[in-house]
């Protein structure tokens, strides 16, 4: 297509859902319909001469529905494709900074503040403590992450599926009890809310490998969960552990005999 058209969707090592993406576009113009401006026509020759003259052999970068079949709006919970490029670039120290820097400067005082927040599962409420993220879910989504954990006996390894879960679901705009495909998140909401859905599905449907990837790659919620499994510190658990000597059995052996040994010598 950039070859002989002169259109590109973009990067191949950028895109998702390709096939369901290049079928969009394949109905776009079967109906005669503008790629960018998405205005029909009365026949193909004219929309060519429509999309020649306009430049609009591309994709509208401001129409959203297209923001899933690209990976950059997957990198970071909370910002799309804009918002990543719009952050400023990390300035590499150059040896000339670096010079001028005091060798005896003290840094015992440095706390360190990367002010890394994790996001709501169902909105884009944030916060840089699990507590005041999960305080946030009981209160406004009726989600109480604490008590699900633990009534269903919940491992560290299931907790990060069933959050990759949840954030698929609400992604896709799926409700994540009973698979419902909404238009939108708000609609997604309002379903989940009215039929009281914000609920966990049966295990079968989440406990899958699948979920053991996230579907942002910077989800810090996953970096906050807490992990209980290696928290054994009850007096049953030490003793279950300890390993007791036994006592060597004595065994009659012909070594004993100082004559053979000394013969063997």
């Amino acid at each position: 297509m950039a070859h002989d058209h002169g259109f590109s969707v973009g990067q191949p090592d950028n895109l998702v859902f390709t096939n369901e993406f290049l079928d969009i576009l394949e109905d776009k113009l079967k109906n005669i319909q503008c790629i960018y401006c998405e205005k029909t026509f009365k026949d193909r020759l004219t929309l060519k001469d429509h999309m020649r003259k306009k430049q609009h052999k591309r994709i509208n970068p401001k129409n959203t529905s297209y923001d899933k079949f690209y990976v950059i709006n997957y990198l970071e919970l909370g910002k799309n494709w804009e918002k990543v490029q719009a952050e400023p670039e990390y300035d590499v120290p150059t040896p000339d900074s670096l010079s001028d820097v005091d060798d005896q400067e003290d840094w015992s005082d440095w706390e360190e503040n990367t002010g890394a927040s994790a996001y709501c599962l169902f909105c884009d409420f944030s916060a840089v403590t699990i507590d005041n993220l999960e305080s946030h879910m009981k209160e406004i989504h009726s989600f109480d992450l604490i008590t699900t954990k633990d009534s269903l006996g919940l491992n560290f390894y299931q907790q990060v599926k069933l959050i990759n879960y949840i954030r698929r679901q609400v992604h896709q705009n799926t409700c994540m009890f009973c698979q419902e495909k909404l238009m939108d998140r708000v609609s997604l909401m309002e379903h989940m809310q009215r039929e009281k859905h914000i609920d966990v599905p049966c295990i079968d449907v989440w406990d899958q490998p699948q979920y053991f990837f996230p579907t942002y790659e910077n989800d810090i919620l996953l970096c906050l969960l807490p992990d209980d499994d290696n928290d054994n510190t009850g007096d049953d658990s030490k003793m279950s552990n300890i390993v007791v000597p036994e006592d060597t059995p004595h065994v009659d052996s012909i070594l004993q005999d100082s004559q053979v040994r000394q013969e063997l010598s």
